[in-house]
């Protein structure tokens, strides 16, 4: 690998897991303790503070050579706010460095070094021992007795030994870098232009309105307080404060109300009940809004704000194997989303924003109640729906956000060929007083006109609910949990769509009830019988309007099938090409850019009868044939007949974030294409602002966020011109919309 390969070991009396790296970087306490690298492969050198900068390094770097590290945009910044403006190592510039972290999330390997070494099978690995020697000299250790207040470390030279240790750490981890550089592919340019564009955009950072901020925290301190004085009323003294939650639980249980925890689901579930005690009603109301996040989100806006007010590095690339980006720290990616009350008020321009955080500023929850009202002006839940409008422009500037409308249902339709849906969405596009697609997506699913359906039916949500759960081949569980999230109740669904359905449908959704109620599947208990149909229906409907969908994710999973059983042979799937090479599934995009699988491999499968409970046979269903075997040893199961093959590969869980096998079905590879081909469109989007003078600051999932100075921005064509294409998406319906302001919102 050509370049230097370095890491450092550093020590500051600033916590870089709450304060981010920005912050680390900005103390005075800050040091760069030691270094361990290499140049163009050749030998393994150290350097240790109090030397000058090595020769090589400096005849390297002002020859403008590259700098390869692990994360490196934590050796980026140290170099130019640390090593070059106080120990005077020479000027890099951020287009030298590059990063083996990014390129192994971008082949889906693990981000961290431990955790990529392992998955590799390097021969040298992360050392495991460094934890406690970074522990010993990175951090501050308390004062010893008769040391005057101040900030202490542990000395490199009353430690020789130990010192010696790290250094030798620091050596583990360029050797285990530079294998696993060896071993990777690396970023092709364009994923290298787009991480630079990510660290300027990380660099740039999003201004926090920290006046509000904390005035914000003081109001909800004082609601909390309140809140806490009302729960001791409600429930007679039996829970004295809004964060008991087991003595929450236990109240509503004695009130004849069962709840097995005070978790966010169960508390919206009940809150749902025509029937709900009004008792009972206000102390899980209570609960509700004392337990908001919006405080712990403000801390973190805060923590990691700079002396100017701004978030930096809250931006992670390639953070999903699609190539989508995920946000850190202070976490912009999952602002809550405003409360409908406050939403219909933004927009009807009733609620004006700058008036609202004039209320904030004046640290009042009874204020803000006064003000508001009591159902719009609980203190928590203001703040929790203002949450995004914290986020504002510089003195003299203001805000240009743009999201792209549907994206995902945009991508889904063109890749499919879904060539109906594709079709309405140019006409949409020409004419928005058309019905939408969630009118149509419900007329389908009822079996109705959109003439019929108008957009204030209440199926209309039915319509939205199934459009966002249902085209990644998901089913009755997965309709269930969107449903949640836009607090669509599924039971009154059943008489509609019941009614809609043909008899064959009808037969076969109950058929398949009973079924699962025997094998005991978890949202036969979830849902009552009537929403578990009413689910099943909608499921159905929506899969017979969409038949080219539903042909992808059978035809995306023969394709898989069919490449990891010939290795080297490139097999077209649509939009995309599978191939098998290097122990690794490569799926070629339409823009050329690939997501990666690793280690590919075909398990055997059986159609198989299991027993119920109740000792009869269910139908024939698929499972592995080691699955089938083990349980017909027992006496559990009959397997009846050979299946296809089940893909599966390796990848990192998005949730434990371990390298682990997974089975690669076709909603699933159809999902993550979709992903991929919306990232690729956010991407060409972030690179056409920037060519143009509009800096990007922010981006939140399908948004690109500018910051101008005022009167600069022009947002029609700033829309226009996010929404180019390039000549891989022709066809493809793709729109934004926008607003110009100085505060950020949901639009």
């Amino acid at each position: 690998m050509k370049g230097l390969e370095i890491d450092f070991e550093t020590r500051s009396d600033v916590n870089i897991k709450t304060a981010g790296t920005y912050l680390y970087m900005a103390s005075a306490h800050t040091r760069a303790l030691l270094a361990s690298y290499r140049i163009d492969g050749g030998p393994l050198r150290r350097w240790c503070y109090g030397e000058p900068c090595p020769a090589d390094i400096v005849e390297h770097v002002r020859n403008g050579g590259l700098i390869w590290a692990h994360n490196a945009s934590f050796e980026r910044l140290l170099w130019q706010m640390v090593l070059t403006p106080r120990l005077g190592w020479p000027e890099v510039s951020t287009e030298q460095f590059r990063c083996t972290a990014a390129t192994a999330a971008a082949m889906a390997l693990p981000r961290d070094l431990g955790g990529l070494s392992d998955a590799l099978d390097l021969p040298i690995k992360k050392n495991k021992n460094g934890v406690a020697l970074i522990r010993h000299f990175s951090s501050p250790r308390r004062a010893k007795k008769g040391e005057p207040p101040g900030i202490y470390f542990n000395e490199p030279e009353d430690f020789p030994e130990k010192f010696e240790q790290f250094h030798d750490y620091c050596d583990d981890d360029v050797e285990a870098e530079a294998g696993a550089a060896a071993r990777m592919v690396p970023l092709s340019d364009a994923e290298q232009e787009m991480y630079l564009l990510d660290q300027r955009i990380n660099d740039r950072g999003m201004r926090i309105d920290t006046r509000s901020a904390r005035a914000a925290l003081r109001v909800a301190e004082r609601a909390k307080i309140l809140l806490d004085r009302d729960m001791k009323e409600a429930t007679g003294g039996a829970v004295t404060a809004c964060s008991q939650v087991g003595k929450i639980v236990e109240w509503v249980n004695a009130q004849g109300v069962p709840i097995p925890s005070a978790a966010k689901a169960e508390i919206e579930e009940l809150l749902e009940a025509d029937d709900l005690p009004a008792h009972v009603r206000r102390v899980l109301e209570l609960r509700q809004e004392a337990a908001k996040s919006s405080v712990s989100k403000l801390r973190a806006f805060l923590g990691r704000a700079g002396k100017d007010g701004r978030v930096r590095g809250a931006f992670l690339f390639n953070a999903a194997s699609t190539g989508r980006w995920s946000s850190v720290g202070a976490q912009m990616h999952n602002l809550p989303r405003p409360r409908k009350v406050y939403s219909d008020l933004a927009e009807k321009h009733a609620l004006n924003l700058e008036t609202l955080f004039e209320a904030i500023r004046f640290a009042d929850p009874k204020y803000l109640r006064f003000c508001y009202g009591d159902e719009l002006g609980k203190p928590l839940h203001l703040i929790s729906d203002a949450l995004r409008s914290f986020i504002w422009a510089a003195p003299g500037h203001e805000l240009l956000a743009a999201d792209y409308s549907g994206i995902e249902g945009a991508v889904a339709a063109w890749f499919a060929g879904e060539h109906w849906k594709v079709q309405a969405m140019f006409d949409l596009i020409a004419d928005p007083s058309l019905p939408d697609l969630y009118r149509r997506a419900a007329a389908g699913i009822f079996n109705t006109t959109t003439d019929l359906l108008t957009k204030k039916d209440p199926r209309r949500q039915v319509g939205k609910v199934s459009e966002l759960s249902l085209q990644y081949q998901g089913g009755v569980g997965a309709f269930r949990s969107m449903a949640r999230n836009y607090s669509l109740k599924i039971d009154p669904v059943y008489g509609p769509a019941w009614e809609a359905a043909s008899e064959e449908r009808r037969e076969a959704a109950v058929t398949r009830y009973e079924q699962c109620v025997k094998r005991g599947e978890a949202t036969t208990k979830q849902l009552s019988r009537e929403a578990w149909l009413a689910a099943e229906l909608v499921k159905v409907g929506w899969r017979a309007t969409h038949p080219a969908i539903v042909g992808a994710w059978r035809a995306l999973e023969d394709g898989i099938r069919e490449a990891i059983e010939n290795p080297g042979a490139k097999v077209q799937v649509m939009k995309c090409t599978y191939l098998v090479t290097r122990s690794f599934l490569w799926c070629r995009l339409p823009s050329g850019r690939c997501l990666a699988y690793g280690k590919p491999r075909l398990s055997e499968q059986v159609w198989a009868k299991k027993k119920n409970p109740d000792g009869s046979w269910a139908d024939a269903e698929v499972m592995l044939r080691t699955t089938a075997e083990h349980l017909e040893r027992a006496g559990l199961a009959k397997v009846e007949s050979k299946a296809k093959p089940a893909a599966t590969a390796l990848g990192v869980d998005s949730v434990t974030r371990k390298y682990v096998r997974f089975a690669l079905y076709g909603g699933l590879a159809f999902e993550n294409i979709v992903q991929a081909i919306a990232a690729d469109l956010l991407r060409n989007g972030i690179r056409l602002a920037e060519a143009h003078g509009y800096p990007i600051i922010g981006h939140v999932h399908d948004e690109l966020i500018a910051e101008l100075p005022r009167g600069v921005a022009d947002l029609d064509f700033f829309l226009e011109l996010i929404c180019r294409l390039d000549p891989w998406a022709d066809g493809l319906p793709l729109t934004a919309s926008g607003f110009v302001g100085k505060r950020y919102r949901k639009d």
